[in-house]
């Protein structure tokens, strides 16, 4: 298969010279630069990872990893541990930056969802204090599953998915005892949801129905107005069960693609951010040769930024879970792939 490269609005958008894939076909291959240390809890324990940029040394900027049996740990780029915070069964976390609850005044939170409290527990991020936990507001619904955020002005709201088929949508204000959620609306697909992201440019959110594909909401407010299917389980693409992780890489404008991970099959999806998020690329991630970097299977969550954080990341990271790490495979933890890197297997290159 051969690749084009097109410069739009200063992104770099990769796009299939050819029509579709054979789903059995050898996908391209990345490979990480670093991983984390296993998570502490044994067995399915790893799950979603998100990124915080530092505000003045991008070198410097965080990784947030969940360990579902029992809290959030706090990376550096190089993947080595920095905190853990126990604060109970985190599924998924995700974060926005510059958030205002007052004039003048503003707050980099994470947010996660918290199956020990029926919950999502909120986090703050800086520069002096690393992550500090903030409080928690309760959910309508039993066992909280995947989670994303997205601040615009609709204000910060946590999009909360279920196994059910339901998304919860909450709008996080500070209350007289602490952070309250207010369920703002509840939208509802077919069957089991996890993986989300929003696109604040497009109010957008898009959201993996684990068994059938992956989904574009647009969005008015807290309502949805259409519905549209992105790609299906089982197409051309190479789109398998288990849609998991979602996440966007975020050019100028509406620039950028979304990325999702097909658990059952070892592999991630491209599409090209903006309508009709045509299908750029599918890749898988192996590992280093001689090196405890080893390949990454049955994906769940994952994360990605556009931001230049330094020299080997000046196209941003994508950071993935990886279900069975290391020679025995019965520990878990996350991989670091430079966004150039899928650039170079795509024969785009940098900037």
């Amino acid at each position: 298969m051969t690749f084009r490269m097109t410069l739009l609005g200063g992104a770099v958008l990769l796009t299939a010279a050819c029509a579709s894939v054979d789903p059995n076909a050898d996908y391209p291959t990345v490979k990480p630069f670093a991983e984390t240390e296993a998570v502490g809890s044994s067995g399915d324990a790893a799950d979603d990872p998100a990124i915080w940029v530092h505000p003045s040394d991008k070198t410097k900027s965080l990784v947030l990893g969940t360990d579902k049996q029992a809290g959030l740990y706090v990376y550096d780029l190089s993947g080595s541990v920095l905190q853990f915070i126990p604060s109970g069964r985190l599924n998924n976390v995700d974060l926005r930056q510059g958030v205002s609850f007052f004039p003048e005044q503003s707050i980099d939170i994470a947010a996660a969802t918290n199956r020990t409290i029926d919950g999502v527990t909120l986090f703050s991020i800086s520069a002096d204090d690393g992550v500090e936990e903030i409080g928690d507001f309760p959910v309508a619904s039993v066992e909280p599953y995947g989670l994303c955020t997205g601040y615009d002005e609709s204000g910060f709201r946590v999009f909360v998915t279920y196994k059910t088929g339901a998304i919860e949508i909450y709008e996080v204000l500070p209350g007289k005892d602490g952070m309250e959620g207010e369920l703002m609306n509840t939208i509802k697909l077919d069957s089991q949801l996890e993986g989300c992201s929003y696109d604040e440019v497009q109010n957008v959110l898009f959201v993996g129905e684990e068994e059938f594909g992956l989904w574009r909401l647009d969005l008015d407010g807290n309502e949805e107005f259409v519905r549209t299917l992105v790609d299906q389980v089982g197409s051309t693409t190479g789109l398998v069960s288990d849609v998991e992780g979602v996440d966007i890489w975020r050019g100028p404008a509406d620039t950028g693609y979304v990325v999702a991970s097909a658990q059952g099959g070892d592999r991630y999806v491209i599409y090209e951010r903006s309508t009709p998020n045509r299908w750029v690329g599918t890749f898988t991630v192996s590992g280093i040769e001689d090196t405890p970097l080893d390949g990454v299977s049955h994906t769940d969550g994952l994360t990605v930024s556009s931001a230049a954080l330094g020299n080997s990341l000046s196209r941003g990271l994508l950071v993935v879970q990886d279900d069975a790490n290391g020679d025995n495979g019965e520990t878990q933890n996350f991989k670091f792939v430079s966004w150039a890197e899928i650039e170079r297997v795509f024969g785009a290159g940098g900037q």
